[in-house]
């Protein structure tokens, strides 16, 4: 057996099939920056909206410290108060008497829950630059009783006591 050689001539590719052509590598280029310009856009108002969510968060959390000390550490009475929580936050607190709306069938109240008042307890946390202000409103009802400290007539102290049980 003899062996041949045989050579073996490069294929020739036809012209349109070597490579792209700079048509199609620009076409890709601007596909690619519109896809990374969408994509910078998304993240962009992700991180925005989580900064907002933050600063919200932040408030809430303001308001809930201002909120608990009212009518605990401090009287409760009508009237408007502000002060600032940090540099970043300030906050407006509105207190007005509440009058519940009469109820249809409304039995008599038991005895001692005459002499409780209801506030209606505005809050607003104000933050963010004057040229873009921020806010937000919270809104909570507190009671209190009218006659605290005072002696009644009669001659229970004024505390509530639960159904069923008079003052001794």
């Amino acid at each position: 057996m003899s062996r041949t050689l045989v050579r073996h001539r490069p294929r020739q590719w036809p012209a349109r099939q070597r490579g792209f052509s700079l048509i199609e590598l620009v076409a890709a280029f601007v596909v690619f920056a519109l896809g990374f310009a969408v994509l910078m856009g998304i993240l962009s108002a992700s991180i925005r909206n989580t900064r907002l969510a933050a600063e919200y968060t932040q408030a809430a959390l303001w308001a809930q410290s201002r909120l608990d000390v009212v009518g605990i550490d401090e009287k409760l009475e009508a009237g408007r108060k502000s002060g600032r929580f940090d540099d970043q936050y300030r906050w407006e607190l509105d207190i007005q008497k509440y009058e519940p709306p009469p109820a249809a069938n409304a039995a008599p109240q038991p005895e001692g829950f005459q002499n409780i008042e209801l506030f209606r307890v505005d809050l607003e946390v104000f933050w963010g630059e004057r040229r873009n202000p921020r806010s937000a409103h919270f809104v909570s009802l507190r009671s209190a009783n009218a006659e605290v400290g005072s002696v009644r007539t009669d001659g229970s102290d004024g505390a509530v006591q639960p159904p069923g049980q008079g003052a001794k």
